[in-house]
Order: C-alpha cells, then structure tokens, then sequence
C-alpha cells in the first residue's frame, strides 16, 4: 500500500476493539483496589512517625483511575465502531463496482 492511501481491515479492527474492551474492563476494580491499597498503607503507617496525607492523596488518584476507566471504554467503543463503519463502507462500495473479470492476452 502506498504511504498516502488508507485501509482497514475490519476483522482485525473488530478484533482490536474487543481488546481494548477488555482492557477496559481489567480496570473496572482498580480504583477500589487502589483505594484498599491506600487504606492498608495508612493502616501500617500508624507508629512514630506518622504520614499523613494518604486520604488526599488516594482520592485524588481515584478520580484520574475512574478517568482512565472512562477513556478506555470510549476507545474501545470507537475501535469497534470504526470497523463497523469500515465494514459498511467496503459493502456499500463494493455495491458500485463490477464483478472483475480477468483479461488474457
């Protein structure tokens, strides 16, 4: 394929979308278990010295979590979404051409 065309394979487009989509879903309990996590360290770190801040510094990692739950969900429904509007273009534009019949010399 030459470096200024496009093409898609929507097999494989699909096939990337359902990736992604199950990427996303990898990360549906991570801002709970980020948040058990914080909860546990905060836990253990009761004895002199004591740190603080972990409460502030847990919500506000949970909030960019649930972001990038959002972000992976929308890409893997835009995936999926692109192959399918790939696939109908090809059919729609298939539609147009005729059979190719081969030439012999």
């Amino acid at each position: 394929m030459s470096p200024d065309s496009a093409a898609l394979n929507p097999q494989d487009a699909h096939a990337g979308g359902v990736a992604a989509e199950q990427a996303a879903a990898l990360l549906k309990d991570l801002p709970v278990d980020f948040d058990e996590a914080i909860q546990a360290v905060k836990n253990a770190m009761t004895k002199a010295p004591v740190v603080g801040g972990w409460s502030a510094f847990g919500d506000a990692q949970v909030e960019h979590m649930e972001e990038v739950k959002r972000h992976a969900a929308t890409l893997a429904g835009n995936i999926q979404g692109g192959a399918e509007e790939g696939a109908r273009t090809d059919m729609e534009s298939a539609e147009q051409f005729s059979p190719i019949v081969p030439i012999n010399y």
